[in-house]
């Protein structure tokens, strides 16, 4: 069973494996036993997402974009399975902050008492800037996402937010963001990835111009890169060795496309063996 841990408690954490110089990986999860294989291999902390199930659906992730499905909802009828086969991970989950219905201190107690240790709000900035825009005139949009970070910290839980420029990066830091993301859109790759006009070196360069402007509001902050083409531990890796990042961020990468390959591999496998009898 997952415990909670103080957002202090979760950085130190942090700190201590990347001062021993191995990259932090933190993966998407949308079942207890992708969370089990997930905290066995080693992830630094584990996301709740609802985009994860959706693609455990046969979805893409951007299912969880449409009026499908409350994000919340699934994250809190994901948590007991996910948090009961975890047993040292720090949890988090991707949590939408927009429902004006849900005061953000009482969502975040929720989350804490189901056994979350922290947030990684979900990114109203994937939607577009036009969309964004009319969100902030009636109150639910980008807005909401920064007070859900700042609620956060002064509760002392956990805050990862996704960044997908350097003045977002800088907002986020200074809200009290423990770790800033960059977002590149859905993952490319596999049967259900999304298509991306980032290349992995444009990626590379707009990933460090994000971290400088949070280190700038924050040196301590810790940093990741996520999306688009960064599509595997080899792209991950090339960011990784290029940028001011201390790890990446999983989510298509870390279970969608894994599940796809072994999935597909046996099968064949199977039907190949069964033919030589």
């Amino acid at each position: 069973m997952a415990k909670f841990y103080s957002a202090d408690e979760v950085v130190d954490r942090l700190r201590k494996v990347i001062a021993t110089g191995v990259p932090l990986f933190v993966p998407n999860c949308g079942s207890g036993l992708t969370a089990k294989l997930q905290e066995m291999g080693g992830s630094d902390m584990i996301v709740i997402s609802g985009t994860s199930y959706w693609r455990l659906k046969g979805q893409g992730s951007l299912a969880a974009l449409m009026p499908n499905s409350d994000i919340n909802q699934i994250v809190f009828d994901l948590a007991p399975e996910i948090v009961a086969n975890v047993k040292d991970t720090p949890i988090l989950s991707l949590s939408g902050a927009f429902n004006p219905l849900i005061p953000h201190k009482d969502h975040l107690r929720r989350l804490r008492d189901a056994g979350v240790s922290g947030i990684n709000p979900f990114m109203i900035k994937i939607y577009g800037d036009a969309t964004v825009a009319q969100m902030d005139n009636i109150g639910i949009g980008w807005k909401r996402e920064v007070e859900f970070v700042e609620a956060a910290a002064n509760e002392n839980m956990f805050a990862l937010a996704y960044a997908f420029t350097p003045e977002e990066a800088r907002v986020l830091a200074e809200a009290g963001a423990h770790a800033i993301a960059t977002h590149f859109g859905s993952t490319v790759g596999g049967i259900t990835g999304a298509a991306s006009k980032i290349t992995l070196e444009e990626a590379t360069e707009r990933s460090q111009e994000m971290f400088e402007a949070a280190l700038a509001a924050n040196p301590d902050i810790i940093l990741f890169a996520h999306g688009g083409p960064i599509e595997g531990p080899r792209q991950a890796a090339h960011v990784m060795h290029n940028t001011s990042a201390h790890g990446f961020i999983g989510g298509s990468a870390a279970e969608r496309v894994p599940i796809e390959k072994a999935v597909l591999a046996i099968t064949k496998e199977y039907k190949n063996a069964l033919n030589l009898y």
